[in-house]
């Protein structure tokens, strides 16, 4: 019978322990600041935040929500992170990536919605269904981060009545 060295053994189980701890992340949303979907810094808020489920085969899911920036200063949606997929992009109008992050105008709002970009969450950890929630943890230049819960609606449902309806992208 063959044993295994103890820094291998003690390796394996570290690594198990992460693994764990990164599954029972993605399963486990995070509470927003203002309630679901909805969160608030001293200078931005963010309202109407929603996934749509994605319709099988699919293993990714778009985010929408809108910012309002209520300084006199602009500030910058850096990075969306998600415990729901192994990646979350911006992507601006249309399906390409925004690298640079997105603009949030001094006295003004940046509207994620349906033709107007969103977030994709690419590599589901798990499928999505109707009633469920995804949290976010949203990076901004200034404002810091913040964390949002949206509530996962039904492909082909009625977009919530405090969700982002069109506006400009960005």
């Amino acid at each position: 019978m063959m044993r295994m060295p103890w820094p291998a053994a003690v390796a394996g189980v570290a690594v198990a322990a992460l693994g764990a701890a990164g599954l029972i992340r993605a399963a486990v949303p995070v509470s927003a600041n203002a309630g679901p979907g909805a969160s608030a810094s001293s200078s931005l808020v963010i309202s109407g935040a929603y996934v749509r489920q994605p319709v099988p085969p699919d293993n990714a899911a778009a985010a929408y929500f809108t910012i309002d920036n209520t300084t006199g200063g602009d500030d910058r949606l850096l990075t969306v992170v998600s415990g729901a997929g192994a990646t979350t992009m911006l992507h601006s109008s249309g399906m390409s990536m925004n690298m640079a992050g997105a603009v949030i105008p001094a006295h003004g709002r940046l509207v994620l919605s349906t033709g107007q970009g969103h977030v994709m969450i690419e590599h589901l950890f798990r499928r999505l269904r109707a009633g469920q929630s995804v949290n976010f943890e949203l990076t901004f230049a200034h404002a810091g981060t913040m964390t949002v819960l949206a509530p996962v609606i039904a492909f082909g449902t009625r977009v919530p009545t405090s969700a982002p309806t069109g506006g400009s992208g960005p």
